[in-house]
């Protein structure tokens, strides 16, 4: 008898709107296909926003139900780190479920992290119904359902070193950096760094970049794992990203590439907060 899952679709970021429901039901049939039951937010569409207090508890009411397995945050945009207060970190902490998310959801990603020390997962689980499908499927079947994370599923080729090993904090470089400053920043010593970014030219990366540097956190993590920078990549800007971290970064620090985490829809999933080994 094949494994059952149950799981849950939240949304901490923008609220999706009513026309977005049907995709969401693609994802929903796709799971139950796969023996993964779902149920959704109650506050996940809706033609106002709900407040941060309504969306956390929605969450928190899932980390709470011992029969979730996983709980896919499928939304984006802006709004995540006003969650961030209201989350049950305690339940987060007990639960067996694991949450998953990107971009925006970097904040809540990082907050369970520094808050219980739980893994949590860089993924859109829409991308099981954009153009690479098909891959997409075979990677919920052979690494997400049964958490095999394997640093070799990301394909990464350095830029600098040979070798890097330790939990891995970050994801989008913009959304991490809301967290400077807050309570729900990670302890970054000895891990590795994802960055990754939709939009942003080459001054936002240079002032966010200049940003981890003076808060120390280059001095303090022992790798650093460049996802993709979808605007600077599509519209050819130099310096490059690559460029610029090596060179606002110290020598003795190896850099590692990856196209397989970012905003394009063949992304792979990465868990944050589980030490991990990329190596040439």
């Amino acid at each position: 008898m094949e494994k059952q899952y149950h799981a849950a679709i939240v949304g901490c970021s923008d609220p999706l709107p009513l026309s977005e429901r049907e995709d969401v039901a693609r994802v929903r049939d796709i799971l139950a296909a796969e023996n993964v039951s779902s149920a959704v937010s109650p506050v996940l569409f809706t033609d106002t926003a709900p407040s941060p207090r309504e969306k956390a508890e929605a969450l928190n009411g899932f980390f709470r139900d011992p029969s979730v397995d996983f709980i896919f945050d499928v939304s984006g945009g802006d709004l995540a780190n006003t969650v961030l207060p209201f989350l049950d970190y305690d339940a987060i902490r007990a639960s067996r479920a694991t949450f998953f998310g990107f971009s925006d959801l970097t904040t809540v990603i990082n907050a369970i992290l520094a808050k219980t020390g739980r893994m949590a997962v860089n993924y859109q689980l829409r991308n099981l119904t954009y153009r690479h499908a098909a891959e997409q499927l075979r990677h919920l079947r052979e690494v997400i359902l049964p958490g095999r994370w394997d640093a070799s599923v990301l394909a990464p080729t350095f830029l600098r070193g040979s070798r890097m090993s330790g939990k891995v904090c970050g994801g989008n470089i913009r959304c991490f950096l809301k967290l400077a400053g807050t309570a729900y920043w990670p302890d970054v010593t000895g891990g590795i760094l994802l960055l990754e970014s939709l939009g942003g030219g080459v001054y936002q990366m240079v002032t966010a970049l200049e940003q981890c540097r003076q808060l120390g956190v280059f001095d303090k993590i022992g790798g650093i794992l460049l996802g993709t920078f979808t605007h600077m990549e599509e519209n050819s800007l130099s310096p490059t990203i690559e460029e610029l971290v090596l060179q606002m970064t110290p020598e003795s620090l190896p850099v590692a590439r990856t196209r397989f985490v970012g905003h394009y829809p063949d992304a792979r999933a990465i868990p944050l907060g589980l030490p991990m080994a990329f190596s040439a």
